[in-house]
């Protein structure tokens, strides 16, 4: 979906078993930091889920697994995520976090 030249993206955001709501910035805010994220590892995809759960962190670009290597990309992953979804209402405690996003 495009409106005046800006992709709206769906993306939905679950910490520790808990849906939190999302508005359409936030969503498109979150979902273009988690698909930059992809991109920048070499995979450009339509649909990213990353997950980060006791300090393990995945990501799914499409249907292809993106390998996180080494500990300092895994590091600046992970606290960018934090910084993007701390503020938001809902998320007290960061333990378990789901994201999924997609054009």
């Amino acid at each position: 979906m495009q409106t005046e030249g800006i992709t709206r993206l769906k993306t939905e955001l679950i910490v520790n078993d808990t849906v939190i709501p999302l508005n359409r910035f936030t969503q498109d805010f979150i979902g273009n930091v988690v698909l930059s994220i992809s991109t920048t590892l070499g995979f450009r995809a339509k649909k990213v889920s990353l997950t980060i759960a006791t300090g393990n962190i995945r990501i799914v670009a499409d249907d292809s697994e993106v390998p996180i290597n080494k500990d300092f990309v895994r590091r600046i992953v992970e606290s960018t995520i934090y910084g993007a979804i701390s503020p938001l209402k809902g998320v007290f405690w960061l333990g378990n976090i789901r994201i999924t996003t997609e054009e």
